[in-house]
């Protein structure tokens, strides 16, 4: 892989370059912002690197997301890198960052801005190893470049709409760039995504006077949903999921959202939370809430009194979990390659949260959920980062697998 490489190490600056570049075009989830701009211009990247079939799709209206192929000269798979372009919102972390989110500012190893790790520097590296392999070799297969919206708001507008486009257009196998590590660069190969089921709980009291209390019966929903939320952090259990040689935990999240009370002097009478299981290979969405609805028919049981009721978030109801073989062909790739740049191959894993994989799983197109530069721990807050040895071991790891996988001609 020497031409690759002396390619890249031609080119660091424009590996640096580009992720500045994406970084500094704002492209938060709406009501904070959208992907159109980022979108516009990628297209034009694209354009110039050679990506002559392109297709800008926008199922909702100001997301769109861009479909890129570049034909291969006959005779080996065609592979998929997927990234989305979205990021979560600054928000209410704004003050806490050191720098200008919207601005790459370098600092030691790292690139810090909103979208570094998730996944703007991921993007940045496929680009670049596409270049660098087209200027030292032709491939039998396609590549195609997948840049989706909405991954971080539920690929409703994104990956959910755009996967069962590509069912028929002769997609081998995929690679996801969400960051591989959570306390260090490159962890893990993640053959499994946990999914999702959000679901709020919805506790009524009695809304009256704060000062009658004392003086006549007054339930405080906000009191009850606090014993509640205890209870499930205590309580709520869900079974280990397995896939092959990987074990994964599921997860709950008591308490991902709170509301309560209409203000001081009135007794709250209504109070909600959120609770997000982050789901399993095996389980379902009837098995999942079937925990829940019996862990709150106990609650209700202790106090018959209890008026409470479960209600599934619009659009996180049911997000899938995926899994991918360890004995397909693209992972023994992946291990190569990996095991070439890094020294070894990390070990498989399943990636802490969820992918846009289960999408294109549905399609038919064999998905590795998880396998990019820097660390999930980075992502979703301030000063978010992405180390510039994990880019370029990105960019490297990339050239190999298009060239192992595709097929050189």
């Amino acid at each position: 892989m020497t031409g690759t490489d002396d390619y890249l190490d031609r080119h660091d600056d424009a590996l640096l370059a580009l992720t500045a570049r994406l970084i500094g075009i704002d492209s938060q989830i709406p009501p904070f912002g959208d992907e159109r701009a980022i979108i516009a211009h990628l297209d034009g990247v694209l354009e110039r690197d050679g990506f002559t079939e392109r297709t800008i799709m926008e199922p909702v209206r100001g997301r769109p997301s861009l479909i890129a192929r570049i034909p291969g000269v006959g005779g080996g798979p065609t592979l998929m890198f997927c990234a989305h372009v979205d990021t979560k919102p600054v928000g209410d972390a704004a003050g806490l960052w050191r720098t200008d989110p919207f601005t790459a500012t370098i600092v030691d190893d790292r690139i810090v801005g909103l979208g570094a790790t998730d996944m703007k520097g991921a993007l940045a590296a496929m680009i670049l190893a596409v270049r660098a392999v087209r200027a030292s070799s032709a491939l039998r297969g396609d590549l195609v470049l997948t840049l989706v919206a909405d991954e971080e708001a539920g690929a409703g507008a994104g990956a959910k709409r755009v996967a069962p486009t590509l069912r028929d257009a002769g997609i081998d196998a995929a690679i996801i760039g969400e960051p591989s590590g959570w306390t260090r660069d490159w962890q893990a190969i993640h053959l499994v995504s946990r999914g999702i089921l959000a679901a709020t709980v919805v506790v009524r009291g009695t809304q009256k006077h704060s000062g009658l209390s004392d003086r006549l019966p007054t339930v405080n929903a906000a009191l009850v949903a606090a014993g509640l939320m205890q209870r499930a952090v205590a309580e709520l259990r869900f079974p280990t999921g397995v896939a092959g040689s990987v074990t994964v935990a599921p997860t709950v999240n008591v308490g991902a959202t709170l509301a309560t009370g209409a203000g001081f002097g009135v007794t709250p009478g209504r109070a909600e939370f959120g609770i997000e299981v982050r789901t399993v290979p095996g389980a379902t969405p009837a098995s999942v809430r079937k925990v829940i609805d019996a862990w709150l028919d106990g609650c209700r049981r202790d106090d018959p009194s209890l008026d409470a009721e479960i209600v599934l978030h619009p659009g996180l109801e049911w997000l899938p979990w995926s899994v991918m073989s360890d004995d397909h062909p693209l992972v023994e790739v992946v291990r190569r390659a990996s095991a070439d740049v890094l020294g070894e191959a990390p070990p498989f894993d399943a990636f802490p949260g969820g992918t846009d994989a289960p999408w294109f799983a549905a399609a038919g197109i064999p998905t590795l959920p998880a396998f990019g530069p820097g660390m999930l721990s980075s992502a979703h807050g301030p000063n978010e980062f992405v180390s510039l040895s994990s880019l370029r071991q990105a960019a490297r790891m990339y050239a190999r697998i298009m060239q192992d996988y595709c097929g050189v001609a």
